[in-house]
């Protein structure tokens, strides 16, 4: 063997030892550090679109959350005027019944009817009197717009009870009629 040959074999030797040191040294583990980034991108690209995700349902909630406010506001407006319109009612009734010397029987308020502009409270009011002074007590409660007479009912009946003054029986009336208030609940 000449000298020429075992040189090359040597260099081939050396160049196969210096790839075989940079392929386990440098290339396998540049390898395996790219595959373990790819893989930490699309575990931050799943977490981008689950944060994504957050933010849309977070937006929601608080799309919820405002209209649940709303409606709170609105019953809480509707609550405050029925805390003041109620005693305002009773009072008002009462004031106009006692100016006409009508004995009450009973006041009954019924739930309130929710409509988009306005509510609706019906009331039951029973009243007993003369014929004189339940005409005058209807017609104050229409004028003053207390309540309106024209969208419920009235009973009237003879009551076995009799007018201290002018001695003749008392009639016993039972109205039906509605309270409006305005800023529905819908």
């Amino acid at each position: 063997m000449n000298n020429f040959a075992v040189v090359f074999i040597v260099i081939v030797l050396a160049a196969a030892g210096a790839a075989g040191a940079f392929y386990f040294y440098y290339w396998q583990p540049a390898i395996e550090d790219r595959e373990k980034l790819e893989q930490s991108i699309k575990t931050q690209e799943a977490k981008k679109a689950e944060i994504a995700d957050l933010e849309t349902q977070t937006n929601k909630i608080k799309e919820e959350i405002a209209a649940k406010q709303s409606e709170k506001e609105k019953l809480a407006m509707e609550s405050n005027q029925l805390n003041t319109v109620v005693p305002k009612l009773l009072d008002s009734t009462e004031a106009i019944a006692n100016k006409f010397n009508l004995k009450f029987q009973d006041i009954r308020i019924s739930p309130l009817i929710r409509a988009e502009q306005w509510s609706e409270l019906p009331i039951e009011v029973g009243v007993l009197g003369t014929y004189s002074d339940i005409a005058s007590f209807l017609y104050v409660m229409e004028k003053r717009k207390i309540a309106n007479l024209a969208a419920g009912s009235i009973t009237i009946t003879l009551s076995a009870e009799t007018d201290p003054k002018t001695k003749s029986p008392l009639l016993s009336v039972t109205l039906n009629a509605k309270v409006y208030i305005m800023g529905g609940g819908y």
